[in-house]
């Protein structure tokens, strides 16, 4: 089901996708909030487009001058002005939001040529995703045995499913088929895709669900007398202190947990094509992240297969 493209505020209904305050010049807010229109229209998350919404209403907010008219070297003044205070891959998104925009203005025939250069992107090193070693795994999944039913599964779901705290979070009980132990889920632009879940997420699941007496049609809801369906950063929430009374490393996210998914896939030896595809990515250049493993691990790996 797509998003409620409405927020509200004090009563008052806003429009997520529209800029939140009028800007100086009044060409340039109505060419972004059309902009901002197309991501919405594009399924892009409503997260995204209000984080292009901020970027754009930050740059433009004060600029008299029309967007086809601003020179590169007052956007490079900008950029560098933002490297003393941010870091490398945060000005680099905010190069690619501004990229973004004034592709969308030559598309759709408002100008003809970007102010926007390749070079000023940032030379960022290669991410390796963070994820849980197998003894952090293991020492998540003890420090839970004594916790409510609800999280074990949670966790468990989210280890074994690879799925997007988001996807997590819209899914229903109707959704997921326990006997073959697959879920539908809506992930990014509104694609339906299918997952699967381990026979041990299953067990935990199947006990959780039959715990519950509540109608509420989510499948995973809050612990209260008047079930609401957990929420994003309820979850998120769940598993930082999971995280902190395990001790990790570092903070225990959902993302994670995908990427450990990912990674134990690969250890396993499934090639990047699957994992993709279990993933939900659009784009296997998405997925090649998860190439970057640590040297040590790669070596592991060669030793397995190599001898």
């Amino acid at each position: 089901m797509r998003e409620n493209p409405v927020e509200y505020q004090r009563g008052k209904e806003v429009m997520y996708w529209k800029l939140k305050t009028p800007l100086s010049n009044t060409e340039n807010e109505e060419r972004i909030n059309d902009y901002l229109l197309s991501l919405y229209v594009g399924n892009y998350s409503k997260f995204t487009v209000q984080s292009y919404r901020g970027i754009l209403q930050n740059f433009f907010r004060e600029k008299e001058e029309i967007y086809s008219s601003i020179e590169s070297s007052k956007i490079q003044k900008w950029l560098t002005e933002l490297l003393t205070n941010c870091t490398e891959g945060t000005v680099a998104f905010r190069i690619s939001v501004l990229n973004s925009f004034y592709q969308f203005c030559i598309e759709e025939g408002y100008m003809e040529k970007s102010p926007m250069k390749k070079r000023w992107y940032p030379r960022l090193p290669h991410a390796v995703p963070k994820y849980l070693e197998k003894r952090e795994v293991v020492k998540v999944r003890r420090l839970i045995e004594e916790d409510n039913i609800r999280n074990r599964a949670l966790v468990e779901f989210l280890l074994t499913s690879g799925c997007r705290v988001g996807e997590v979070h819209r899914l229903d009980r109707s959704d997921v088929d326990m006997e073959r132990r697959t879920a539908m889920v809506i992930g990014k632009g509104q694609k339906i895709r299918q997952i699967n879940f381990s026979e041990s997420c299953a067990i935990l699941l199947e006990r959780y669900l039959e715990s519950r007496s509540d109608q509420h049609p989510a499948l995973f809801v809050t612990n209260h007398w008047s079930p609401r369906r957990l929420s994003t950063k309820w979850m998120g929430t769940i598993l930082n202190r999971i995280g902190t009374r395990a001790e990790l490393s570092s903070s225990l996210h959902p993302h994670r947990l995908r990427h450990t998914f990912a990674t134990d896939l690969l250890e396993k030896g499934a090639d990047l094509s699957f994992i993709g595809e279990e993933l939900g990515h659009a784009n296997l250049k998405t997925t090649q992240v998860y190439a970057n493993l640590p040297k040590q691990k790669i070596k592991l790996l060669y030793r397995r297969y190599m001898g």
